[in-house]
């Protein structure tokens, strides 16, 4: 059974919590996404993410999660900042100007899902927020929610590339959206790859994160950094996406849940002072509790070398 109008309902009830966009896609044997994330693992490009090594064949096949889907409702929500931090101080990403987006996105999952569920009793599902092995862009843009750039983010025509990602599989057959994205960055245009400090972005669309400021300031635990760091980010990396013409869409009011906490102004001398208590208190629901205390403050060294 085709739920056809109830496919639009979700969609809607989806924006009415407050996503920015929605759109529902079948499962795919991402056969392409797989051999490129094999290429990408062999090269070496993961760095430590050694995450990436592991059920690389549930990403090409999702069914391998969960053996009933039909369906896969995949959600965006904009994080574009509605006030920023001053350029002179040590600079965070603008993902981190809030609470943990894990926990943000799955909680207003939860409401969808309520929703459904409440609908359809018989509806089963699981819900994903960057937590399970699973080519979330990749479906993001099958689902018409954007196109992955040549930095490797999903840029969405309206909300820019500072968009959270999240979906919901389910055993209902829904009416899909039949038309993927079919926008791409211009050939002409490499201002993400030309930006980048580290030269990152090897080519278009090939992203070596062993190279990467984000990747060294929130994902590695070396206890020194022998790279040097020639920009003032302590925190992820923003320079690819703020060059993008694309973002120049994005706006504050698209950002329904994601306000900066009092961190983001900190000077320089609050983040240098910064103690390991106050760390648990002010960072316990962020995402800096993934960096650590220990190698925030490597960080704020790294830049200040």
């Amino acid at each position: 059974m085709l739920f056809v109008d109830f496919s639009d309902k979700i969609k809607q009830k989806a924006l009415d919590i407050g996503f920015s966009d929605v759109g529902i896609v079948t499962p795919q044997l991402l056969q392409r996404e797989y051999e490129a994330l094999l290429s990408y693992l062999r090269s070496g490009y993961n760095a430590n993410l050694n995450f990436l090594q592991k059920k690389t064949h549930q990403r090409k096949d999702i069914s391998q999660l969960f053996p009933n889907v039909r369906s896969i409702i995949m959600v965006i929500a904009s994080y574009f900042p509605i006030q920023k931090q001053p350029k002179e101080t040590y600079q965070i990403s603008y993902y981190t100007y809030s609470n943990d987006y894990h926990y943000v996105l799955k909680s207003n999952l939860i409401k969808l899902w309520t929703y459904i569920k409440n609908n359809c009793p018989n509806a089963e599902g699981d819900i994903f927020v960057d937590t399970k092995p699973i080519f979330e862009k990749a479906y993001a843009s099958l689902a018409g929610l954007g196109w992955i750039g040549k930095n490797t983010l999903l840029i969405h025509p309206n909300f820019g590339s500072y968009v959270f990602i999240g979906g919901i599989m389910t055993n209902l057959n829904l009416e899909t959206d039949s038309i993927s994205c079919n926008q791409r960055c211009p050939d002409n245009c490499n201002l993400c790859i030309e930006a980048c400090p580290v030269n990152a972005i090897e080519q278009p669309y090939l992203l070596n994160a062993s190279k990467c400021i984000s990747y060294f300031t929130i994902e590695n635990k070396d206890i020194e950094l022998e790279q040097t760091n020639p920009t003032n980010y302590i925190a992820g990396c923003d320079i690819c996406q703020q060059v993008c013409p694309i973002n120049k869409h994005a706006k504050p009011e698209h950002n329904q849940w994601f306000l900066p906490n009092d961190y983001v102004f900190w000077n320089n001398n609050h983040w240098e002072t910064l103690q390991s208590n106050q760390f648990n208190r002010v960072f316990r629901h962020t995402v800096f509790r993934r960096i650590g205390f220990k190698y925030l403050k490597r960080n704020i060294s790294w830049v200040t070398k």
